[in-house]
């Protein structure tokens, strides 16, 4: 029950003389009686321990299996929703102080194709995920956003900036 010097540390089984266990050891509660088949049982009780483990262990295991499924299930689902999605217009003001130029004022960015597909389709996307045309488009015309699925790949949407 607690250290004795001399005699070990919790936990510990040893043999004493009969009058310190009786007169000394087992008022102060520094020990108690066990018997014969005591070593048995604890020794049984940390096996029971040690499956209780192993079983924890599998059950985590089991468990990220099933959210690792999950997760993919919604991915694929993600991805068959953005590849029917019709191409993402934005409507840009040109800078047209020289004749002909197709260049926008601002940009459109992944910012930009996350709210787009947020608002107008409900579909939430982290933004950190999306790609647009390397890092914006700065011109009217088509171009692409890419979005990271991870494991099952990417998907490219279209994106069509219209002179407003």
């Amino acid at each position: 029950m607690a250290e004795v010097r001399g005699l070990g540390k919790q936990g510990d089984v040893v043999s004493v003389a009969p009058g310190l266990m009786r007169n000394r050891l087992l008022p102060m509660r520094f020990a108690r009686y066990i018997d014969r088949n005591a070593r048995h049982i604890r020794a049984e009780a940390i096996a029971g321990q040690d499956a209780l483990k192993s079983a924890q262990e599998v059950n985590k295991a089991y468990q990220q299996t099933i959210k690792r499924e999950q997760r993919i299930v919604q991915l694929q689902e993600l991805r068959h929703r953005l590849q029917v999605l019709p191409p993402l217009v934005f409507s840009r003001a040109v800078n047209e102080v020289l004749p002909g130029s197709k260049t926008i004022f601002g940009s459109v960015q992944a910012e930009d194709v996350v709210k787009e597909l947020k608002e107008k389709h409900g579909i939430v996307v982290d933004h950190s995920k999306v790609t647009v045309n390397g890092t914006k488009i700065k011109s009217i015309g088509d171009s692409w956003a890419r979005i990271d699925l991870g494991e099952l790949g990417s998907v490219e949407l279209k994106v069509v900036v219209e002179r407003r």
